[in-house]
């Protein structure tokens, strides 16, 4: 039984995050569509960096190299990750791909603490966390449906799903939340360059 649970919890992850993956592709193609020259140069750069060889398609050696160099997150540098960001299967990132790649890096989407895999779509973070100033921590819907441990020295009490934590900071900041404050601006300001990456382009 317990086999079977996880491994449906496996497959919805896998449909999760398929749905998850296109949905943030037309979230990062809208911020492209809408930027700036400035902001497109800054992508094309960026695209261009981790494009060795000048083919216009990213290989899983090529993305590894980049993200090694640039030290991101060690669960963005895996094969899983590539393969949840080639949505079309070819083994190779196109424009696009990339394009939700840096939109993925720019709003800094959350890696799930307990299973390490990306989270697409909605999750729960630690309010004590964003309260202390802390590094935030974040678990997919999965996990924290999940009976076992949150993999965190804070108890489920202290979690809430995405939206209502941008909620409570939209109608109010609460009594001893300052950090929770800043944190938040500090998601939104990184959001805010992603605008930039984008004004028409023709590959589009």
């Amino acid at each position: 039984v317990l086999k079977y649970e996880r491994e449906e919890v496996n497959l919805l992850k896998h449909e999760g995050g398929a749905a998850g993956e296109e949905a943030l592709r037309k979230v990062a193609l809208a911020y492209y569509n809408s930027g700036t020259d400035e902001e497109r140069r800054l992508f094309n750069q960026f695209f261009q960096s981790m494009d060795k060889d000048g083919n216009r398609r990213v290989s899983y050696r090529e993305f590894s190299d980049f993200m090694s160099q640039k030290a991101h997150d060690e669960n963005m540098r895996t094969r899983d990750f590539f393969n949840q960001l080639d949505i079309d299967g070819s083994g190779r990132l196109d424009f696009k791909e990339v394009l939700t790649l840096y939109y993925i890096l720019k709003s800094r989407r959350p890696i799930c603490g307990r299973c390490k895999i990306f989270i697409t779509n909605e999750y729960f973070a630690c309010m004590r966390c964003f309260e202390t100033g802390s590094a935030a921590y974040s678990i997919c819907l999965e996990c924290f449906g999940d009976k076992g441990s949150l993999n965190h020295n804070h108890v489920r009490s202290y979690f809430v799903d995405n939206f209502s934590l941008l909620e409570s900071l939209r109608k109010k900041p609460l009594p001893n939340h300052q950090g929770l404050w800043q944190a938040a601006l500090k998601v939104f300001e990184a959001a805010l360059p992603i605008a930039g990456i984008v004004a028409g382009c023709s590959i589009m």
